[in-house]
C-alpha cells in the first residue's frame, strides 16, 4: 500500500437576517449605550444616521469619476493633464503608458501587424528593478509624482509573483521581449539580467479585445453571480478595483454591497448564522464617530433569546507585543481606548467597522481577559459560537501579525497589478490575476490561513470580508467574491460552503469525511500553545455534535471510534509535554504534526475485527479504551520494520511495515491489533489487507498499553493473523 492514502474530501484543500433585537449593555462608565438594531432588508447603517456612511452607491468625493472604457488607443502621460485634473487622486489610472512603453508600442513591427508571424522582438529594458518600480509606481529622481505607467506596472507585478519562489534584487536589469508562438499567441517575456544570464520571471498574454472580454467575462458584476451590480451601480465595482488604499471611500461600498446583498438574498448564509449559541461577554463599542475612542462593554443579555449584531476580527497575532484586557486595566479600556495605543490591525479593524455600519466588534484580545483563567476558559469554549454568530468576521488576511501592515497594508497595493492594459487600438496586456487576493489560487496559504485557531473561525463565520494586502476579497456559505470576480461565484475550495452544503444534504458519512479534511488542515496550521490543541477547535467539533447528535472525546468520535482510531501523523513526530493532560495515545490530539486517515467511510465497508467494549475516563482524569480484538506480539528491527519473531527473527518478507508516531525509545514489549480487514484490496479476487494498531508497554501503568503507531499488511503468503477471529482478548489503551 506504501504510504496511507489521504481520503480527505476537497474541505481545506489548497479553506443573518437579524431580527430587531436589544440588549442591555453595562460597563464602569455611568453611559449606557443603546444597540443598534437594524431590519434585515435595511442597508446596515452607521448608529448616528447624521455621521454614518453613505449608501454603498453614494462614495464621498468624486470617486465616482473613472476614466471611460472606449479608449482607442492608450493615452500617454502628455494627453492624461485633464483626467489627472477630474480623477480623484485615491483612483489609480488606466491604460497610461510611459514614454518608453508608448515608444515600443510605436516601434513593435508585431503589435503593428494584423496577423504577426512566428518570431521574437526586443521589447523593452529597464536598467534596474528599481527603474521599473519607480515607472510602476509613478515616481521620479527628484522625488515628485507623476503618472504610473499601467504597462510597467504589470510588468513588476509579474516580476514580484517571482518573488515568491526567488526574489529579484533592486539593482537587477529587466528584460521584456515580445513573442509570437507557433499557434499565434502573442506574450510579453520578461527576464531578468542577473550578471548577464537571463532568467526567466514570466509572461503576459496579449490578446485581442474580443479574446480579453471572453477571458474577463466573470469580472462584470452585471454577469451572473450572486451579486448584482445594476448598470447604474457599476462603479461600486469599478471604483473598488482602482483604488489604491483599501482604507479609501472608493474601497468600502464594494464591501458594504456584499453585505447588504448577502443579509437581503443568501439564506444559507441566514440559516448558517441561526445555527450559532455563543454569544460575546465583552465587545469593542467602536462609537459611532471617528472623534470617539473605543471602549471595552460588558454584554449582559436580558434572556436567552436577546443577542447584538456586531463583528468579528480574525487575525495573526504572531508574537508580537499589543495591548491585552488584564484584570488591572479592565477599568482604564472600559473608560475609552486611544487609538494611538491600539496595534495596526485593531485599528483598521474598528475604522472598517464603522465604514460597514456596525457599532460592535469581538477582537479576542481585548475582550478576553488574558491573565484570568477562569474567563479565558469559559471565552475560548465558546470562540467558534461567537464567530458563528457574528454578522460578518474581518479577516487581516496577509498580516503576519497585528503590528505588520494591518488590514490596509497602506502604499503596498498597486491595483494596476491587476487590470488589463490597452496598448493599441487592437491589443490589449492582461492583468496579474494570479497574485490578486483570490481565495482560489495559489500554492501556499495565505498567513492568516497558517494559523491553528482561524480554521474554525472561518468554517463558522456566515460572512468573512478578506483585507490583504493586493486587494479585498469576500467569502459567505454561497458563495465567493474578489475585485476581480465582483459578482460572486460558487467555490470549491471554500470551507463554508463545503461544510454547510453536507449539512444541507443530511449525509453523516459525509459528515465525517469531511471532518477528516478540518483534520488533515487543522494539524498542518501552527499553534502558539499546543495544549490549546482541542479547544482550537472545538467550535467546529460542537457544531458537528449539534448537526449530527454524535459525542466526541478528545477529538474522537464514539459513532465511528474504530474508524477513527485508524489515524496516522504524516512524518513521526513528538509528544510535546503540557501542563495539564490533554488527550490519551490512542487519540490524534497528543501528537504534533499533520494528521491523515487510513481509511474514508466508503472504504470502511470493510470487515471489521476488532470491537469496542468501553470508553471513558479513569480516576486520575486520563482517558482509556478497552478492545476486544486479535493480538500478536512483534519485535522492532535495526531497520525500523516489526518483526514477528520474538526469540529469534522471522525471515525479512514476514516483516510489516508501520507508521510510527513519534521517533522516542518505543520499548521492548510490542504489540499488534488487528482492527480492519479490507477484501479485494488489489483488484476483485486479490488478496485483502489488514491495518490496526501497534502498542506498547512503554510509560504504561499495571496492565495498560499505549498507542505507538499504525501498521498495515497485504495477505501475501504468510500473515501476522489468521483469516478467521480467534483467540480474541480485551485490551486497555490508555
Amino acid at each position: 500500500m506504501g504510504k496511507f492514502r489521504n481520503k480527505f474530501t476537497g474541505l481545506f484543500r489548497c479553506l443573518t437576517r437579524r431580527s430587531s433585537r436589544r440588549s442591555s449593555v453595562n460597563s464602569s462608565r455611568s453611559r449606557t449605550p443603546e444597540p443598534l438594531s437594524r431590519p434585515q432588508s435595511s442597508v446596515p447603517q452607521s448608529v448616528s444616521s447624521s455621521q454614518g456612511p453613505p449608501p454603498a452607491d453614494t462614495p464621498k468625493g468624486s470617486v465616482s469619476i473613472i476614466p471611460p472604457k472606449s479608449i482607442q488607443g492608450a493615452m500617454s502621460t502628455t494627453d492624461t493633464d485633464t483626467a489627472r485634473a477630474s480623477v480623484e487622486p485615491e483612483l489609480a489610472i488606466e491604460h497610461v503608458l510611459c514614454a518608453q512603453c508608448q515608444n515600443s508600442v510605436t516601434k513593435s513591427l508585431i503589435l503593428q501587424s494584423q496577423k504577426p508571424s512566428r518570431g521574437t522582438e526586443d521589447f523593452s529594458q529597464y536598467i534596474s528593478r528599481a527603474a521599473l518600480e519607480a515607472s510602476a509606481f509613478g515616481s521620479t529622481s527628484t522625488g515628485t509624482s507623476a503618472v504610473a505607467c499601467h504597462l510597467c506596472s504589470l510588468i513588476l507585478g509579474k516580476v514580484q509573483q517571482h518573488d515568491n519562489q526567488q526574489s529579484v534584487a533592486e539593482t537587477v536589469p529587466i528584460h521584456v521581449a515580445l513573442k509570437v508562438s507557433r499557434s499565434g499567441g502573442v506574450t510579453l517575456a520578461i527576464q531578468s539580467l542577473e550578471d548577464a544570464r537571463p532568467r526567466w520571471l514570466g509572461e503576459l498574454s496579449v490578446l485581442s479585445h474580443a479574446d480579453l472580454e471572453g477571458s474577463n467575462a466573470s469580472s462584470d458584476g452585471n454577469r451572473g453571480g450572486k451579486f448584482s451590480f445594476p448598470s447604474q451601480s457599476s462603479r461600486t465595482y469599478q471604483n473598488a478595483q482602482l483604488a489604491k488604499s483599501l482604507a479609501s471611500e472608493a474601497s468600502f461600498p464594494l464591501a458594504r454591497e456584499w453585505l447588504k446583498q448577502c443579509l437581503q438574498k443568501h439564506p444559507n448564509c441566514t440559516e448558517a448564522a441561526r445555527l450559532a449559541t455563543g454569544r460575546p461577554t465583552r465587545l469593542i463599542d467602536v462609537g459611532n464617530d471617528t472623534g470617539i475612542d473605543p471602549r471595552v462593554v460588558h454584554m449582559e443579555y436580558r434572556n436567552k433569546s436577546s443577542e447584538l449584531e456586531y463583528l468579528t476580527l480574525s487575525h495573526c497575532w504572531g508574537g508580537a507585543t499589543i495591548l491585552r484586557l488584564l484584570t488591572d486595566n479592565i477599568d482604564s479600556l472600559a473608560a475609552g481606548i486611544p487609538m494611538s495605543t491600539l496595534p495596526k490591525t485593531f485599528q483598521d479593524a474598528i475604522i472598517i467597522t464603522r465604514n460597514l455600519g456596525y457599532r460592535y466588534i469581538w477582537i479576542d484580545s481585548l475582550c478576553i481577559i488574558q491573565d484570568s483563567l477562569s474567563d479565558w476558559r469559559g471565552c475560548s469554549a465558546s470562540m467558534g459560537e461567537i464567530y458563528g454568530g457574528s454578522v460578518c468576521t474581518i479577516a487581516a488576511l496577509t498580516a503576519r501579525n497585528s503590528h505588520d501592515g494591518g488590514c490596509f497594508f497602506d502604499h503596498a497595493r498597486h491595483p494596476l497589478f491587476f487590470r488589463p492594459c490597452q496598448i493599441t487600438a487592437g491589443y490589449w496586456v492582461e492583468g496579474n490575476t494570479n497574485i490578486a487576493t483570490d481565495l482560489r489560487t495559489g500554492l501556499l496559504p495565505m498567513p492568516l490561513h497558517t494559523r491553528a485557531w482561524v480554521v474554525q473561525e472561518r468554517i463558522l463565520a456566515p460572512r468573512t470580508l478578506y483585507y490583504g494586502s493586493n486587494g479585498l476579497a469576500w467569502e459567505c456559505v454561497e458563495c465567493s467574491a474578489t475585485e476581480a470576480v465582483p459578482a460572486g461565484e460558487l467555490s470549491r475550495f471554500s470551507p463554508k460552503t463545503l461544510f454547510f452544503g453536507q449539512w444541507q444534504l443530511n449525509n453523516p458519512n459525509q459528515y465525517y469525511d469531511d471532518w477528516t479534511g478540518i483534520q488533515a488542515a487543522y494539524t498542518l496550521c501552527l499553534l502558539t500553545k499546543f495544549e490549546d490543541r482541542l479547544v482550537a477547535i472545538s467550535g467546529v467539533i460542537k457544531r458537528l455534535e449539534t448537526l449530527t447528535g454524535w459525542k466526541n472525546s478528545w477529538g474522537m468520535w464514539h459513532e465511528r471510534l474504530l474508524l477513527d482510531l485508524l489515524w496516522f501523523v504524516e512524518s513521526p513526530s513528538t509528544r510535546p509535554k503540557t501542563k495539564e493532560y490533554l488527550a490519551p495515545t490512542w487519540s490524534w490530539l497528543g501528537v504534533e504534526g499533520r494528521i491523515m486517515t487510513v481509511l474514508n467511510t466508503q472504504e470502511a465497508a470493510s470487515q471489521w475485527m476488532a470491537e469496542i467494549i468501553d470508553v471513558g475516563t479513569q480516576e486520575d482524569g486520563q482517558g482509556y479504551l478497552k478492545l476486544r480484538a486479535m493480538s500478536r506480539r512483534v519485535t522492532v528491527t535495526t531497520e525500523g520494520a516489526l518483526n514477528p519473531g520474538i526469540e529469534r527473527h522471522a525471515p525479512k518478507w514476514e516483516e510489516v511495515d508501520w507508521d510510527r508516531d513519534e521517533m522516542d525509545d518505543v520499548g521492548n514489549e510490542i504489540c499488534c491489533i488487528l482492527i480492519v480487514r479490507i477484501p479485494d484490496y488489489l483488484a476483485h479476487g486479490g488478496p485483502a489487507f489488514d491495518i490496526g494498531l501497534v502498542v506498547s508497554r512503554k510509560h504504561a501503568i499495571g496492565e495498560n498499553w499505549v498507542r505507538i503507531g499504525v501498521f498495515r499488511q497485504l495477505r501475501e503468503g504468510n500473515s501476522l493473523f489468521p483469516d478467521d477471529i480467534v483467540n480474541a482478548i480485551d485490551i486497555n489503551i490508555v
